[in-house]
């Protein structure tokens, strides 16, 4: 494999420095070394800044800690990508599945793109796996 579309609970494991985040640091490095491209969409980046925001808001980290976070999310090596395109075929999935839309416009861009996707997502991946196998638990990594 050497592209991947990363789950937003995946991307914040390199920011937010949380138990399985050197889970997550493989996978980058695996993407890499297979010459892959991470793809991340659009819209996960304004779900991962509300998670950041959410840190700070719950008095889990400082705000300095969570300014650092999100200055870290700027830096990841991912090819951000239009949710616009997903959109369609997210709200079909979502029907389909039971599942959010945002959870759904992932999916979405996993099948769209052929590629593997990878979350932390465990009542995601019971849902789809069955039709869906290339989405992949980040501790099955």
């Amino acid at each position: 494999m050497a592209d991947c579309v990363v789950d937003t609970n995946v991307a914040l494991k390199w920011v937010l420095h949380e138990p399985d985040s050197a889970a997550a640091g493989r996978v980058t490095s695996d993407v890499a070394t297979a010459g892959g491209v991470l793809f991340f969409l659009d819209l996960a980046l304004v779900e991962a800044v509300n998670v950041i925001w959410l840190q700070f808001h719950r008095r889990l980290c400082t705000e300095a800690r969570a300014r650092t976070s999100l200055a870290d999310l700027h830096l990841l090596p991912v090819k951000i990508i239009d949710v616009r395109p997903h959109l369609d075929d997210a709200f079909d999935l979502a029907l389909r599945f039971d599942i959010a839309v945002y959870d759904a416009c992932f999916v979405a861009a996993v099948t769209r793109l052929g590629c593997p996707g990878v979350t932390a997502d465990v009542p995601l991946v019971r849902k789809v796996s069955s039709t869906i196998p290339s989405i992949k638990l980040l501790k099955n990594w």
